[in-house]
């Protein structure tokens, strides 16, 4: 595993979830982050190995890698790496996107006389209306993602959209930072629990709490390949823990079953 020490002036950047803080570093071109509630960084890497075996192009998502994080003065813990994908461009979560234009997604996702998929149309309508963008289709695979591993931190700060301010041009960022999946937050799902007991009490965000009707809005096709994933998970050296094991519970769920595809299946 790859040793990264954090230089004595490096600035600790405090990154906010739904469930509380996590320290991150920015070191040259990488972002370190630290496991704060459990596994956190092994879900990350075994989320972009999920990527990896799909039909997503590389530049649609972040690949992430394991690390040991030495601190200043010795404090070793365990993390993960990804590189920067931003460069020059800006980056604009789905919220910061709703309050530059003088709104919020709360008065949509907030309304309990809205369905499920009437709220995915009014906000994806809305990012059309502000930057161009049709990205109904990039949204609903992302949340059926999070539906396979569980990601229950998908708020509106965790969709994030890059914008070119010299060719004023917007793009959907790579899908990144999946780090609460898989059961990674050992205080809320204490290990040694059984893992099925454990699942029900995952809640998705943002459209629903429930990943079941989340999955719904996505009407593409199958685009994780089943066997190689299966593959890769019985060939990689990495130590997953139990989120291998949460992952591989959910290749059998009956509501997920059509977003795999097994390449004999293409070959029909």
């Amino acid at each position: 595993m790859k040793k990264i020490h954090i230089p004595t002036d490096a600035i600790r950047i405090i990154s906010t979830s739904s469930k509380g803080d996590q320290s991150k570093w920015r070191i040259g071109d990488k972002w370190v982050k630290q496991n704060t509630l459990g596994y956190e960084g092994q879900a990350e890497v075994l989320a972009s190995l999920v990527l990896a075996c799909s039909t997503l192009q590389e530049k649609d998502y972040v690949k992430y890698y394991p690390c040991k994080i030495v601190v200043p003065y010795g404090e070793t813990s365990i993390g993960c790496y990804s590189y920067d994908f931003r460069g020059k461009l800006q980056e604009v979560t789905l919220e910061r996107l709703f309050e530059a234009n003088f709104t919020s997604t709360d008065p949509i996702l907030n309304d309990k006389s809205l369905s499920t998929h009437e709220k995915f149309e009014q906000i994806m309508q809305l990012v059309q209306d502000f930057t161009g963008l049709n990205v109904r289709l990039e949204i609903a695979r992302l949340l059926a993602f999070d539906a396979i591993i569980l990601n229950e931190d998908r708020h509106t700060n965790n969709i994030l959209f890059l914008y070119d301010p010299l060719e004023k041009e917007w793009k959907l960022a790579p899908i990144f930072d999946n780090g609460l999946s898989l059961l990674s937050d050992e205080k809320d799902y204490i290990l040694g629990k059984p893992i099925t007991i454990l699942k029900r009490k995952v809640k998705a965000k943002p459209f629903n709490s429930s990943f079941s009707k989340q999955v719904t809005l996505y009407k593409g096709p199958a685009f994780i390949d089943k066997l190689k994933l299966i593959a890769t998970l019985e060939t990689s050296t990495i130590d997953f823990g139990r989120a291998k094991q949460v992952l591989l519970s959910q290749l059998n769920e009956p509501n997920l079953k059509h977003l795999f595809f097994e390449r004999s299946e293409i070959n029909d």
